[in-house]
Formats: structure tokens, C-alpha cells, sequence
């Protein structure tokens, strides 16, 4: 697919004058073949990565950042066009940045969010109707981001021997690339007056082979699995007293059974206490319950990691999320293949129910605050919300953006 991406740029230059590209930019009128989704904190908003699977336009700018009025279910204006196969999205702790990354230009796009979270806009380029100037170019293939917030103090001391502490607080973003077993960590500063730049501070390490997926855990460690994978690894950054990343460190790596090895390793969740991660594959198809509460501390130090594999799953399992509190909680898992959610009982690891939905189920998004899940539909091009007071029986609400024309296809 990369081969035939560059080609296809290359013959689009070619054939074009020195300073257009041939062919159509993205739409940002129509979501298209989406791939990644979150909301904003007030529940209003959305942001959904449109991915360009297709190729309808072309590679450089063909992908989109849609702002979804939830309230009105409208796109509205501020939404950008980024590079193509954009995969997730993430805000930071207080909602003002985003991040996601692209596939077809191997980048990290950043962008700043308004307070009311319908305008995103490109610092470099504010008036600008993509993100193209807010990219950091990563290695081959970055596939997913996650986040953090985390800080460094430092304290100095003056002749009188006053002491004074200075705190650096920074976004921190752990990046899978799928090529070349690499996972980036990268820091992100945001300027303390009007006449500084944002500061950005990275670098990778060989880590799990064709990372694919992350998932935050604590502090500053997140878990990595990969779509040719033995080992379930838990790292974290090497950070020096000025957030300047020097490294990474592998923190522990949890053995998946030889019979349930994590080749296509896909989507992962933990239940609300974190003592559980639950962890979904290709091939075989399955779902894999690990013990992780020893690396929390406390009652659970003294626990082994153990990893449990005892149910396996209908082809085309994407993302898995738990849905409800620590007592009453089901994992949903979404099947791109048959257009079903399927609900695994956590414990028994048994599915319990399967729900029809729409055309080619990816993302899932669940909101605690109001025991909403959206579902991304990428072959659909909407969003479904359900109801999940009660887990086992989730309600259908409402459906968004859903008058728009479907097309088949599906992600990688």
C-alpha cells in the first residue's frame, strides 16, 4: 500500500504544474471512510478522522479532521483537511490540544481546540483550511497515539542559599509505528507567552514488532502490543529535568500463550481498577484476559501476571471497550466484518449477546460521565449512540451524520 501511495503521488506531481497538485482535496462537507473518534469534554462536540481508505481523493491532503455539532448533528466549518490513513485521535487533560497521526505522510498532526470546543485551528497557520502545517514527521507508519500529562520540578538555590522550584509541565505522547517495531515517546510544551513556540521533544526505540496499538496504564507508562507480537510490553520514557526525551525503557513484558500469540494484536482495554487488561487478536481470533494489578502496588504487589486466553471470537474483531462500573461491566467488541457489536462477559470471557448495528463497525467511545457508547461506523460514515446504563442491554438513541451515502470498504 505505501509503494502504491508514493507512486501515486509521484504520478499526480508529474503530471501537474509546479505548484498544484492534480486531483480533488478532501470534502469536508461529508464524512468519509472514518477511523478514529473522541469528544470533547462538554459532550457537545466530536472529532472524527476521516482516512481516505479509499484513495476518492488525493494522498497529500485527502484525509480529514471533521467538528461534529452534536446538538444540531452538523459538520461544522472549522474542520481541517490532514494527510492521508489517519488512524486515532486524543485531546490533552484539559482539552485544548489534539493529537492524531497519519499514515500516508508518516506524521504527527497537533492542533490547538477553542475553549468551547468548536473551532480547531493550526497555530503555524491559523486561517488555514488544514492542519499540513502542524505535522511532525515521524519513521514509517505511525498508528496510533496516546496521552498524558505529566511534570518535572527542579529546585535551584540562590547565593543566600533561597531555594526555588521550577515545574515544566507537558503533554506526553507514546506513538506506534507499524513498520519498523518502533514506538516514539515525544513531549509536547506549550508556549508560556505570546512569543514562544510550542516545543517538541522525541525519539524511538525498537520496542515490539509492528506496533500497533497503546494504551496508557499510570504515570508515564503505557502498554504496547503489535500485529506480530510475542510479548504484551509495558513502557515508559527516559526524560531528563527539562522534559527533554533521551530514551525509552521497557518497564515489564507479559508473555502472551504460545497458542494465542499476539500476531495482529488489535485493540486493548483495562476495567476500572486496572487490574485487568484485556487484549483482542487476528489470528486466532481472540480475547486475552491479563492480571496486571501487581504492577499497581498495593494489595496486588504480591501478584504473578497471568495471562488467560479462553474464548475465541468470530473473525474481524477491531476495537474492544469496557463499557459500565467495576461490578457490572462488559467489554463490547466491535466486528467490522458482520456489522455486530458483540458483548464478552469480562469473567468467563463468553459472549452474551450480539447486536446488529450499522455498516462496518470501528471506533468505540464510551462516556462514564453518562453511560453513552459511540459507535464509528467506517463504512457507514456515522455515529450510533446507545444508552449503556444497564450494559447487558444497551438502548439505540440517537443516530449522527447517518444521511449520508455508505461505501464498503475497511480498514487495514
Amino acid at each position: 500500500m505505501k509503494k502504491v501511495l508514493c507512486a501515486l503521488s509521484a504520478a499526480l506531481i508529474l503530471s501537474g504544474c509546479a505548484t498544484e497538485l492534480v486531483g480533488n482535496k478532501a470534502d469536508l462537507s461529508t464524512v468519509s471512510f472514518p477511523s478514529g473518534m473522541t469528544l470533547h469534554p462538554n459532550g457537545k462536540v466530536a472529532y472524527i478522522v476521516g482516512s481516505n481508505f479509499n484513495l476518492d481523493y488525493r494522498a497529500t491532503d485527502g484525509g480529514a479532521l471533521y467538528v461534529v455539532d452534536l446538538d444540531n448533528d452538523s459538520i461544522l466549518e472549522s474542520s481541517k483537511r490532514i494527510g492521508s490513513f489517519g488512524t486515532n485521535i486524543v485531546l490533552s487533560e484539559d482539552a485544548r490540544r489534539g493529537y492524531l497521526v497519519t499514515r500516508d505522510d508518516d506524521a504527527l498532526v497537533w492542533f490547538e481546540i477553542s475553549e468551547d470546543g468548536r473551532t480547531i485551528s493550526c497555530p503555524n497557520d491559523p486561517d488555514s483550511d488544514s492542519l499540513l502545517d502542524c505535522r511532525i514527521f515521524l519513521e514509517d507508519d505511525p498508528t496510533f497515539v496516546s496521552v498524558t500529562r505529566s511534570y518535572r520540578e527542579t529546585t535551584s538555590y540562590d547565593k543566600n542559599g533561597q531555594a526555588t522550584t521550577n515545574r515544566i509541565d507537558f503533554d506526553l505522547l507514546m506513538i506506534a509505528q507499524l513498520r519498523n517495531s518502533h514506538v516514539t515517546a515525544m513531549t509536547v510544551i506549550e508556549p508560556q507567552t505570546p512569543d514562544d513556540d510550542y516545543k517538541f521533544s522525541y525519539e524511538s526505540a525498537s520496542m515490539v514488532y509492528s506496533a500497533s496499538e497503546l494504551q496508557w496504564l499510570k504515570g508515564e507508562q503505557f502498554f504496547v502490543t503489535g500485529r506480530s507480537a510475542t510479548d504484551l510490553s509495558l513502557i515508559e520514557p527516559i526524560l531528563d529535568a527539562d522534559a527533554h526525551v533521551l530514551g525509552l525503557h521497557l518497564k515489564t513484558a507479559l508473555a502472551v500463550p504460545g497458542a494465542y500469540s499476539a500476531y495482529e494484536g488489535r485493540g486493548m482495554t483495562l476495567d476500572p481498577t486496572k487490574h485487568q487488561l484485556f487484549l483482542i487478536n487476528k489470528f486466532p481470533n481472540s480475547v486475552l484476559r491479563f492480571n496486571i494489578g501487581f504492577l499497581l502496588g498495593g494489595d496486588s504487589y504480591g501478584e504473578t501476571a497471568e495471562a488467560v486466553a479462553e474464548s475465541l471470537l468470530p473473525q474481524g474483531m477491531s476495537k474492544i471497550q469496557w463499557v459500565g462500573d467495576s461490578t457490572n461491566g462488559i467489554l463490547y467488541l466491535s466486528s467490522v466484518t458482520d456489522d455486530s457489536l458483540y458483548l464478552v462477559e469480562p469473567k468467563s470471557l463468553e459472549i452474551i449477546k450480539k447486536i446488529t448495528v450499522g455498516s462496518g463497525p470501528y471506533e468505540l467511545h464510551y462516556s462514564a460521565d453518562d453511560d453513552r457508547l459511540y459507535v464509528l461506523h467506517f463504512s457507514g460514515n456515522d455515529i450510533w449512540t446507545f444508552d449503556t446504563s444497564d450494559p447487558q442491554n444497551p438502548v439505540l438513541v440517537k443516530k449522527y451524520l447517518s444521511a449520508q451515502d455508505t461505501n464498503d470498504g475497511s480498514p487495514e
